[in-house]
């Protein structure tokens, strides 16, 4: 394995493993020479992921999906840039399957890129003054992409925006925050990227004037016992359930009010995950006929459901699923309370919410990520 590569791979296992960065299936990251981009491959994890699993691309053959004609329509552009994405793979990498951001990764001149999505970061790519909180601490070291779709529309205005910067400034920009999404750095060395990763948290934590509490919380464990066994049946045969409270939970789950904060999802991960909103039920309601309406609602199942007073749960078909749709949700806890510094939150549109939940791509990386 060449130097570049196993220092991509480290990179990647250590800001993987790390809570505070990286969840579940969620973040990327890219190195690139001769000609050739190394990408993480998709329903792979950063925490584990070896050399062998990164997926090597043609990088003319990306960079020219730029500058072609896609249709206008949502599903037929995706479709095409998908069929040209996987086209860009190098002979022998045929059955990986890259990232959906690769296009993006390609468009960074730097050498490495490191895609993740920190609950701080997202606090303020989550804020309702998140834009103009991002210009005044960054200035011309940052740049703000405003909500764009994932995929190949995400390249495209990104390219427009890196080439407007460096126009202005002379440099390509090494970080850039994006809206209701996560933060991408990209630099010519790891060391860069870790230095560049310091100075982004830094800024935003010191700005922080509400920290989420996660310490423990008293609560009816004859309740959770009551409760638990219906949800699991009615999620599916075998599924996994689990419980969930703490003094930060509840301070959400005083009232159906009390989490209006959490009832829209502020990021694409939190809707391949946890899906695109909770279900709200008291202690004493009747949670089939609760359950039976959302999923009639919805067409498909809640992964998350609240307890008024009590915690939450997040359901799944097997232990690892019902684990990362908590994981999930306790992230947009923290990303809902750091938003209270950034102008309050700001939660995903409904209309790009049904794009997320629809989206061919997602939904195969929620499938291998759970399995």
């Amino acid at each position: 394995v060449n130097l570049n590569l196993s220092e991509l791979v480290s990179m990647s296992n250590r800001y993987g493993a790390d809570e505070a960065y990286v969840l579940a299936g969620g973040g990327n990251t890219s190195y690139k020479e001769h000609g050739v981009m190394y990408v993480k491959g998709s329903g792979t994890s950063l925490a584990t992921i070896k050399a062998e699993q990164f997926v090597a691309m043609d990088m003319p053959k990306l960079t020219a999906m730029l500058t072609k004609q896609y249709p206008a329509e949502d599903a037929a552009r995706e479709s095409a840039a998908l069929e040209d994405m996987m086209s860009a793979r190098l002979v022998g990498e045929e059955h990986k399957r890259p990232s959906v951001e690769a296009i993006l990764h390609a468009i960074f001149p730097q050498t490495f890129v490191l895609h993740t999505h920190p609950a701080i970061v997202n606090g303020l790519s989550c804020g309702n003054k998140g834009e103009a909180i991002c210009q005044q601490t960054f200035g011309d070291t940052a740049v703000w992409i405003p909500l764009t779709k994932p995929g190949y529309i995400l390249s495209t205005v990104c390219q427009q925006a890196f080439n407007e910067r460096k126009q202005k400034t002379g440099q390509f920009p090494q970080i850039v925050i994006l809206q209701n999404h996560g933060l991408f750095i990209a630099a010519d060395t790891v060391a860069d990227i870790d230095d560049l990763m310091r100075e982004v948290m830094a800024k935003l934590t010191s700005q922080i004037n509400e920290h989420p509490d996660f310490s423990d919380a008293a609560y009816d464990d004859s309740a959770v016992q009551d409760i638990k066994p219906t949800l699991q049946k009615l999620y599916a045969e075998n599924a996994a359930a689990f419980f969930c409270t703490n003094k930060q939970a509840l301070s959400f789950l005083t009232s159906a009010n009390a989490l209006s904060e959490l009832a829209k999802p502020f990021t694409p991960d939190h809707i391949v995950y946890c899906k695109h909103t909770p279900l709200i039920v008291s202690k004493g309601d009747n949670y089939a006929d609760a359950f039976d309406a959302y999923t009639k609602t919805n067409g498909f199942a809640p992964k998350i459901v609240c307890v008024v007073g009590l915690g939450f749960f997040a359901l799944g078909k097997n232990e690892n699923e019902a684990n990362i749709a908590r994981m999930l949700f306790i992230d947009a806890m923290k990303v809902a309370v750091y938003a209270r510094s950034f102008g309050g939150v700001l939660p995903l549109p409904d209309e790009f919410t049904q794009f997320i939940l629809h989206w061919e791509i997602e939904s195969y990386r929620q499938k291998v990520s759970a399995s």
